[in-house]
C-alpha cells in the first residue's frame, strides 16, 4: 500500500532551474569554463560536488580544491531567488496529497537553498527533507533516497518518487523505488528509464489525483 510519495525539488516542486542553470553558468565562466542550460538540466539532482566535478571533466580540466567551495558561493550569490516560484498548482496539490501520504522532499541542491524554498512556499508540507549537503554520495547513487525511506521508517514498496531529471530517476530506480518522471525541463526520451513518464505538470496532477483512495477517476 502507498503510504508515502516522495518529491524532487527543483523542475518538480519550483519552477526554478532556468535560474538554477543561468547562474551555474556565470559562477563557471570564472573558472574559465562555457556551459549552457542544458549542460546542468542533464546534472540536476546531483549535489554540487559532483556537478563541479563533472562539468570540469567534460571541459576536459581538473578542479582545484578551491573551485568545491568558491564555485557554490558564487552561483548561490548570483541565483535570481526572488524569481523561483512554486509550479502552478503545487501547493493545493499538496495541500490535498497531505490529507491521505506522508510527504518527503529529496532534493541535490545545497542545504541553504533548499532550506530558503522551504521556508517561504513548503513549510509544514513535508515529513522529511533531504539536501544536496546531507550525504556524501548524491544523485545517482540510491543514498538519497535510502536516507529519506529510513527517515520516513517505511519500505520501498510503500513508497514512491516523482522526479524530472535523468539523475534523480537513475538515483530512484537504484534505491527500488517506484519513480514517475514529469518531462518539465528534457524532452520524455531523456526520462525513459523511469517507470511512467507524464508529458507535462497537468498529467502529473491527474496521476497524483488518481492515488487519492475513493477519489473520482477522471
Amino acid at each position: 500500500m502507498l503510504k508515502a510519495i516522495i518529491f524532487d525539488m527543483d523542475g518538480v516542486l519550483v519552477d526554478s532551474m532556468r535560474f538554477q542553470a543561468d547562474a551555474w553558468a556565470k559562477a563557471f565562466q570564472d573558472a574559465g569554463i562555457n556551459i549552457v542550460r542544458e549542460d546542468i538540466y542533464e546534472l540536476e539532482g546531483s549535489n554540487d560536488k559532483r556537478l563541479i566535478k563533472s562539468i570540469f571533466k567534460e571541459a576536459r580540466k581538473e578542479p582545484e580544491p578551491e573551485h568545491f567551495e568558491r564555485l557554490p558561493e558564487k552561483k548561490r550569490d548570483l541565483l535570481e531567488f526572488d524569481r523561483i516560484k512554486p509550479f502552478e498548482g503545487i501547493p493545493e496539490c499538496l495541500d490535498e496529497l497531505k490529507r491521505h501520504f506522508r510527504l518527503a522532499m529529496v532534493s541535490g541542491s545545497n542545504r541553504n537553498t533548499v532550506g530558503k524554498i522551504v521556508d517561504k512556499f513548503f513549510s509544514g508540507y513535508f515529513d522529511v527533507v533531504i539536501n544536496g549537503s546531507d550525504l556524501e554520495r548524491g544523485k545517482p547513487d540510491p543514498d538519497p533516497y535510502l536516507k529519506a525511506l529510513e527517515m520516513l521508517g517505511l519500505t520501498k514498496n510503500e513508497c514512491m518518487v516523482i522526479e524530472n531529471a535523468p539523475l534523480g530517476i537513475t538515483a530512484a530506480k537504484r534505491a527500488g523505488l517506484y519513480c514517475v518522471a514529469v518531462a518539465s525541463m528534457l524532452e520524455p526520451e531523456k526520462v525513459q528509464h523511469a517507470d511512467l513518464v507524464l508529458e507535462d505538470h497537468a498529467s502529473l496532477f491527474d496521476y497524483l489525483k488518481s492515488l487519492i483512495p475513493g477519489k473520482p477517476q477522471t
